[in-house]
């Protein structure tokens, strides 16, 4: 029984392929620390990330490519959790994708370096969504443009003045990646406008990768039906170690 629960950690640690299969998976560890207007701050180790994804990938010719993805998520302790699933189905018109998944909502998930926003043994709070989706993607050499569907929640609820329980969202994106820099740009429109939800969502940032550190940079300014709008930055620093990365990421 050792012996087999050793080769089985092996092979999810190092990501090799099985029966077509590639399991890989990655643990994330920190500290994090948040303050409001008033001084109150939060703040404590925790878990960043920990999870194991299985992917099988099928060539089935002529240019055509099908990727499945499976994974669990929030591995820990006391529970494990679902994670992003998904197929798509690839070729020269582009990527067609139809899953569920976890997608980032604020400026330190989507260009952090780093940590991002996340959830640390439940000290900070995070901004993210779980919902169904369909996305088209394609690209023009380092220009990628996507279009992308997402349903109401049905998990982690946005914070601030709006919610995503009962809001749909489409999504527009493009992006630019070449040699050490990639930049994105995205716009959402929100349907169900009423009260404080949130009416649109526009964000922009982007990577550069100097080799010894990695900067990240980004603004986002996210619209509500009736109480204005609000604006967030961020500003974010890696540096590799090997196998391990040292970050900070400041909001």
């Amino acid at each position: 029984m050792k012996k087999t629960l050793v080769a089985l950690a092996v092979l999810a640690a190092s990501g090799a392929s099985f029966a077509q299969v590639t399991i890989t998976g990655q643990y994330g560890f920190g500290y994090a620390q948040s303050s409001d207007s008033a001084n109150a701050t939060a703040g404590g180790l925790g878990i960043s990330d920990s999870n194991i994804s299985f992917v099988d990938v099928e060539d089935l010719g002529g240019g055509l490519k099908v990727t499945s993805q499976l994974k669990i998520d929030g591995l820990n302790r006391g529970k494990a959790a679902g994670g992003d699933t998904f197929v798509s189905i690839a070729g020269g018109f582009g990527t067609v994708t139809l899953g569920l998944a976890e997608f980032d909502t604020d400026t330190a998930d989507q260009f952090g370096t780093f940590l991002g926003a996340t959830i640390l043994g439940g000290h900070i709070g995070d901004s993210e969504r779980i919902a169904d989706f369909a996305q088209y993607a394609t690209s023009f050499g380092p220009v990628g443009v996507s279009v992308r569907h997402t349903e109401a929640d049905k998990g982690i609820g946005a914070g601030g003045a709006g919610t995503y329980n009962t809001q749909r969202e489409n999504t527009f994106a493009v992006s630019y990646a070449a040699g050490p820099l990639s930049v994105k740009a995205d716009y959402t429109a929100f349907d169900n406008k009423a009260g404080t939800n949130y009416d649109t969502r526009t964000t922009l940032g982007g990577n550069y990768d100097l080799g010894a550190v990695k900067f990240g940079l980004g603004i986002q300014t996210t619209k509500f039906y009736t109480t204005g709008s609000t604006t967030e930055t961020f500003l974010g620093a890696s540096i590799p170690l090997g196998a391990l990365a040292i970050g900070i990421d400041y909001m």
